[in-house]
């Protein structure tokens, strides 16, 4: 350490900010800028998309997904004659269904989520919305 009185002798502990790789001055903080929204206002977010999807014919109810096998090739060529394309999200219950599952995960572009899952911003990142007829009662029965 060196004695007072000589120039480097205010600033020669490596910790301090004046030396190079020294501390960090003013540095970043830590916030969190996350905010809490009503359910109300969350279920009329749901019901709003819901209806503007359905207002634009972009929403498309199935009486339930049973499929053969779990093939994506046989997901591809049922999304293919729904006329669904690029992105869409499949809106199932929550009972498990493999064939459909497995199907559906390596399709670019299609999310599949449980009814319990479903969010406005799921709704509105994709183009296209299929829905079982069990998951749309379930639904309705949420938002009513």
């Amino acid at each position: 350490m060196a004695a007072k009185g000589y120039g480097p002798g205010s600033y020669r502990l490596r910790s301090q900010s004046v030396v190079r790789h020294g501390a960090t001055t003013h540095g970043p903080q830590p916030r969190d800028y996350s905010y809490h929204l009503n359910k109300k206002m969350l279920t009329g977010a749901l019901r709003s998309a819901l209806s503007a999807k359905l207002r634009d014919g972009e929403l498309k109810v199935v009486s339930a997904f049973t499929f053969a096998d779990h093939k994506t090739k046989s997901m591809a060529s049922a999304l293919e004659t729904l006329e669904a394309k690029r992105s869409v999200l499949l809106v199932n219950t929550i009972e498990p269904n493999r064939n459909l599952d497995l199907g559906s995960r390596n399709l670019p572009g299609v999310k599949l989520v449980a009814t319990k899952d479903v969010t406005t911003y799921d709704l509105l990142a994709h183009k296209f919305v299929v829905i079982s007829e069990a998951a749309a009662k379930k639904l309705s029965e949420a938002l009513s």
